[in-house]
């Protein structure tokens, strides 16, 4: 296919647009596994549409053989280089990540329902359409305004972190499914149409041992170490020789009332062996093929691959012979065939953005969102209380020896083992369980004296002790946070009193709102490894610019990317003493990003929330 030119704001690509590029020397789509999905395009200047061809305009092109055309935005030019430039161009559905939309949240919602009212909430006019084939209903919210595209994916709490999946991108349709290819009976075999194979095995994040170790602080801040006494756990099926030991933190596994000890450590570290094939290394192929079905004597060969399809490679000289997912497909759009495809279990961009962040703010969630933690401690103490009995599967449980009634069950089943809503009653509490007779219970009163409900509403509440993470009005206008004293007042009858705390408080508020604003000298997305720009961190309290009063001891830069140890000493090597730092290619590994926060000296706590 001959790629078209489009302007910026077309929306009909069934015309021909400002022109055919006819004279575009080559083409060609990458797209891979809810990753990225890009054109790359060369052009000379001599051809009939360089003048037409700019940043923003958009380029149809074919990105695979089974797919319809896709529109790419140009986002980079290069200079002319032998009098042809590259021209660069991310598909539409980039677009979304500009579009914005508000806060919002709901209980028990589908998520094609709730991305509907995330695309109809956007702020600015948009074209997208949203379709999936999942209907389980969840929690939903977006906590903050951000863009539609960090909704979608690449932030904690979005629509692939909690229902999964595999997007595909067609034009303005956002298309989410269970899983998007087909298990097909492709063959690509060696001696039939098989071109080339490149076998790649990242060790990174293969192990031989796991040294487990969790943190208990007490109140005065002290912190004790509690190990193994072996200190290390050998991982039985290893692919290595040379021994590498992964050291794990397992600190935020445990609850709050959860007592951290040499065999719960253990227990958890071997659950984590058992879970995570740490020995295992995680093979791709990358291969290229001829397609048989482009051969006339082939016409009616159906032999389609497209990307998350599952197809079997063999190479009888080579011993291989493996079925795996497309993970990466790239795509000759001129030629119309694959330039190759690779296969294996490459992790997912918009996955690994929830993966690698989710980690880093567990420990903050648990400081300043204390109330989800405590409630879920409550439920765990419940249900260990009232499924501590014994008994079997009647409404009305006896002692077999003394002949006396110990536990009063009421179903909504007669038969104990196909019931799922259940109250149960005996000395050990009154509970409440939607998930059959074992819990949890999640609306209980124990006999140790505590109440444990997902909502309460009083008249008047006497008590000797409250402990709450937020005291909040029932519309949420005004609370007090406990746990950092923030405190909001907000007062519909005006009075010369709330006036003058809410001015107070508005105050305060000011004084401490910091924001941090990294920025760079030169672009932020580079190509080929030729990186070299200066990364500058600049903090505004409000709008008002206050980093030359700030200690250059306070910035503190941190680099993430696919290779966690030599992160670690990255990080060592900058952790603080500069408000900017030079990036090169030494830098950056294939791909890495790099943060920036601001803290306390004296508590070695973020300023920034």
């Amino acid at each position: 296919m001959i790629p078209v030119l489009y302007k910026a704001d077309a929306t009909n690509f069934t015309t021909y647009g400002i022109g055919t590029l006819a004279d575009t020397i080559s083409c060609e789509v990458s797209e891979e596994r809810n990753g990225a999905y890009e054109c790359v395009m060369k052009y000379p200047i001599t051809g009939a549409f360089y003048g037409e061809i700019r940043k923003e305009r958009l380029i149809k092109a074919k990105p695979n053989d089974t797919s319809a055309n896709q529109v790419f935005r140009i986002y980079r030019i290069t200079k002319p280089l032998n009098g042809i430039v590259t021209i660069y161009a991310q598909h539409i559905s980039y677009d979304l990540t500009a579009i914005a939309t508000p806060a919002w949240t709901s209980t028990a919602i589908t998520p094609q329902l709730a991305i509907e009212h995330v695309f109809d909430s956007a702020l600015t006019p948009h074209n997208f359409t949203f379709h999936t084939d999942y209907t389980a209903a969840k929690d939903f919210k977006v906590d903050k305004p951000k863009s539609i595209r960090s909704v979608l994916g690449g932030s904690e709490g979005s629509l692939i972190s909690l229902w999964g999946g595999e997007f595909e991108w067609d034009n303005f349709r956002v298309l989410h499914h269970q899983g998007r290819g087909t298990s097909t009976e492709v063959v690509i075999e060696y001696g039939k149409n098989l071109t080339s194979l490149e076998q790649d095995s990242d060790l990174t994040s293969v192990y031989t041992d796991l040294l487990p170790y969790a943190v208990i602080s007490d109140m005065d801040g002290n912190e004790t170490v509690v190990t193994l006494i072996e200190h290390i756990i050998p991982i039985a099926e290893t692919t290595l020789v040379q021994r590498k030991t992964l050291i794990k933190d397992f600190t935020d596994s445990y609850g709050m009332d959860e007592e951290i000890t040499e065999e719960n450590l253990r227990a958890k570290a071997e659950k984590y062996i058992e879970n995570n094939p740490l020995g295992v290394e995680s093979p791709s192929l990358k291969i290229s093929f001829e397609p048989l079905w482009k051969q006339p004597e082939y016409a009616a060969v159906l032999e389609r691959v497209s990307l998350c399809d599952r197809v079997t490679i063999k190479h009888t000289e080579l011993g291989v012979k493996a079925t795996a997912k497309v993970i990466k497909t790239q795509y000759d759009t001129l030629a119309e065939k694959y330039v190759s495809i690779t296969l294996g279990s490459v992790r997912s961009t918009l996955v690994d953005a929830v993966t690698d962040t989710q980690s880093s703010i567990t420990s903050a969630v648990e400081k300043v969102d204390r109330l989800p933690s405590l409630m879920v401690s409550a439920i765990q103490n419940a249900t260990n209380l009232i499924t501590g009995q014994t008994g079997g599967y009647v409404v009305l449980h006896t002692d077999s020896e003394i002949g006396q009634p110990y536990e009063l069950l009421v179903m909504d089943s007669p038969n104990l083992e196909d019931a799922v809503n259940i109250w149960r009653w005996n000395v050990g509490g009154l509970g409440f369980s939607s998930h059959g007779y074992n819990g949890p219970y999640e609306t209980a009163i124990t006999n140790d004296g505590q109440i444990v409900a997902d909502f309460i509403t009083s008249g008047t509440l006497v008590a000797n002790i409250i402990k709450a993470g937020i005291l909040s009005s029932q519309d949420g206008s005004s609370y007090w946070n406990l746990e950092t004293g923030e405190v909001v007042l907000r007062a519909y009858a005006t009075t010369e009193k709330v006036e003058e705390t809410n001015s107070r408080i508005d105050e305060i508020n000011e004084q401490k709102m910091l924001r941090l604003v990294i920025s760079s000298s030169n672009g932020n997305i580079f190509k080929n490894g030729n990186i070299n720009t200066t990364l500058t961190a600049t903090v505004f309290s409000w709008d008002e610019n206050i980093t030359e009063t700030l200690d250059p001891n306070q910035f503190i830069w941190t680099r993430v990317s696919d290779d966690a140890e030599a992160d670690a000493l990255w990080n060592s090597a900058h952790f603080g003493g500069a408000k900017s730092i030079e990036i090169t290619s030494a830098d950056v590994d294939v791909r890495a990003t790099f943060f920036c926060d601001l803290i306390d000296t004296t508590t070695r706590k973020s300023l920034l929330g």
